[in-house]
């Protein structure tokens, strides 16, 4: 009897309390306090003392611990059986032991991540199942505002939980399926003012030329917002823009988009991206040209990034008598730069620095140094060392900013460097977190190109690395997305990037090419996309255009975050080239930056084994087996799109390391 009761008692929380026995419904005590209380010690890892339970509960009582006994005899009927005591106490402490109980809250909290980040659908409905409504519905505990705090905390963090399932269900059911619009649906019920979900939602529903439906949701969504006072201009625009690019595609016409679109009292919002004055550096007066050419040549290549506005030229060389903060302000600019060139032997040595103009406070200073053997060719060097310099700082400032902020006060400029900070972490959790900040970005501002191309990037990264069983459904939202942030912007380098390492997913290599080559031409100090083009060509076109491509994303941004790409396209490149032993050493500095990302370590791992460094490539495969037990060959073999010169001396060392194939 010990074994059934082992097998068939279970308390639930989520939702009102129930505590079943043997499949039936036990009646539960009346009073909240009691209920909160079976909730309070079911949820305790450790026991808890008896001091700390009546200051939870008993705020003002003349005999807590008289209280506390009162409360523990009522729980004791509901949990005790005859042959084992599960509310245990002694002089000091109490606890639940839960060793035999099925408590459902712990149950979701203990499946959890693993569910997320590796649950088929089926796993991911059982676990949302358990779900039946808010932590502990109903329960209120009058005089004890710790245990008030206690238990919003609960809802809060469960409801957390509920609304990554239903995001987590619908982003791996297919796209125009029944269930996701129903998983949406009751995501927003959890979530009712996220932005985001509520355009997924209309685009799922415009995909399946649900269009009446479409226009119902817009308009009760917009409604609602309305109702809360949460000015719905944003999550209109959003709507009007996903609209518009169904229209493009070719699914609505431009009737129904007059129909659909509604008008909006609110403006359209603008990203609200700083802006940098440059300041034009001085230098002793043989180099003011040099100096006054490396200024103009920064300003024009900033301009071409698109990463942030800078204020032109003219402008910004009739400010330079002027102090640096009373400059800033007539051009309301929220960085000011400036620098100083000087001759150092055979070069030249620019020093730069990076202000905040309203307390004079530096964020940041560097040195740049270039050989004057071309004098024509040295304020362009500069100039590009400089810019990526620039520009890398001012978004560690603004991401660092962003992070101070709560989330459903980010602007779309803030939500976009908060998408960046999760990508960059390249794990499920990091990327579901980088979709989440990415169409929140885009339903605040649905012009602003940057959070399409980073959310395509997310669906890259899933197709490529933490997602491949759903690889051709994130290649579809890969191109989608790209597609979206080119429409946008046209003219903005990081979407044509997305569009050509979405096109290299689909296996269209020439058209990766040239839209790796597009991004380049529109900004030719954008490292991402030299990079990007190094990751191409070293896999399936010339191994020396590779390595010259890595040079210059390495040379543009020496500490970027995927040095280890750049790590392991001079790997493949040297290898192709038939330099073995060099190809492992970068092969070693791959395994060694790669964090998590198990294509990297198998890389790592093949190559120094190709190499004949056994020992080391067998450490290396270890930590295979520790990211993903069942990788093998051929799953390195597709997603990387090898040559077969490549393949042939991967699957020897394969064989060495006994990968499967």
């Amino acid at each position: 009897m010990e074994m059934a009761s082992k097998l068939t008692d279970r308390v639930l929380l989520l939702g009102p309390l129930q505590v079943i026995h043997d499949g039936i419904p036990l009646d539960q005590p009346p009073s909240r306090k009691v209920r909160a209380l079976l909730g309070y010690l079911a949820m305790s890892p450790r026991p808890v003392a008896r001091e700390k339970l009546c200051e939870l509960f008993w705020d003002v009582a003349d005999d807590p611990r008289s209280e506390l006994r009162w409360c523990l005899s009522k729980l004791r009927p509901l949990l005790d059986r005859p042959t084992e005591r599960r509310i245990v106490a002694d002089r000091k402490q109490v606890w639940v032991n839960a060793g035999s109980l099925d408590v459902d809250a712990q149950s979701v909290t203990l499946r959890m991540q693993k569910t997320l980040s590796e649950g088929s659908p089926g796993e991911l409905r059982s676990l949302l199942a358990l779900f039946r409504g808010d932590f502990l519905e109903g329960v209120s505990v009058d005089g004890a505002p710790s245990i008030e705090n206690w238990l919003a905390g609960q809802r809060h963090r469960f409801s957390q939980m509920r609304q990554q399932l239903l995001e987590r269900l619908s982003s791996v059911l297919p796209p125009e399926s029944d269930d996701r619009i129903e998983y949406l649906r009751e995501c927003i019920e959890v979530a009712p003012f996220d932005e985001a979900i509520h355009l997924e939602l209309v685009r799922t529903l415009l995909r399946r030329g649900l269009y009446a439906e479409a226009q119902r949701h817009i308009g009760v969504s917009v409604a609602r917002f309305r109702a809360e006072a949460i000015d719905p201009g944003p999550l209109q625009a959003a709507f009007a823009a996903a609209l518009r690019f169904t229209s493009k595609s070719g699914v609505v016409s431009l009737i129904d988009i007059a129909r659909f679109d509604a008008p909006s009292n609110s403006p359209t919002v603008d990203t609200q991206k700083p802006t940098l004055l440059l300041l034009p550096f001085t230098a002793a007066p043989e180099s003011v040209a040099d100096a006054d050419s490396i200024t103009s040549d920064i300003i024009f290549g900033f301009a071409k990034l698109r990463s942030f506005s800078i204020i032109a030229r003219g402008t910004a060389f009739s400010l330079r008598s002027l102090p640096p903060g009373t400059a800033a302000a007539l051009v309301s600019a929220q960085y000011v730069a400036s620098g100083h060139l000087r001759r150092d032997r055979n070069g030249y040595v620019v020093s730069v620095e990076l202000i905040d103009p309203k307390s004079d406070r530096i964020f940041w200073v560097d040195e740049f140094r270039c050989d004057a053997g071309d004098s024509y060719a040295v304020p362009p060097l500069l100039a590009a060392r400089i810019i990526t310099g620039l520009d890398a700082e001012i978004h560690v400032i603004e991401r660092n900013r962003a992070l101070l902020i709560p989330p459903a006060s980010l602007d779309a400029w803030q939500a976009y460097h908060r998408g960046l900070t999760s990508m960059s972490r390249f794990t499920s959790d990091g990327n579901r977190e980088a979709q989440y900040f990415f169409n929140r970005a885009i339903a605040r501002d649905p012009s602003f190109s940057r959070s399409y191309a980073g959310l395509s990037f997310t669906h890259f990264h899933n197709a490529f690395h933490l997602n491949v069983r759903e690889s051709n459904r994130e290649i579809a939202l890969a191109l989608e997305t790209a597609e979206q942030a080119l429409l946008a912007d046209p003219s903005d380098p990081a979407a044509h990037c997305a569009v050509g390492r979405a096109k290299w997913l689909a296996y269209s290599h020439e058209g990766a090419v040239d839209g790796l080559n597009r991004s380049i031409d529109l900004s030719p100090n954008y490292a991402f996309a030299h990079y990007s083009l190094a990751f191409v060509q070293c896999q399936t076109g010339a191994p020396e255009s590779a390595i010259a491509a890595a040079d210059i994303a390495a040379r543009l941004s020496p500490f970027d975050p995927m040095m280890f790409g750049t790590y392991r396209v001079r790997t493949f490149a040297l290898l192709r080239l038939g330099k073995i032993q060099e190809a492992a050493q970068c092969a070693k500095l791959v395994g060694l930056n790669a964090g998590d990302h198990v294509h990297a370590h198998a890389v790592s791992a093949l190559t120094l084994a190709a190499a004949g460094r056994l020992d080391e490539a067998r450490a290396e495969r270890r930590r295979i087996s520790d990211l993903r037990p069942d990788y093998n060959f051929r799953q390195f073999k597709e997603v990387l799109h090898m040559l077969d010169d490549l393949t042939d001396i991967y699957k020897k060392a394969a064989r060495l390391l006994e990968i499967p194939e």
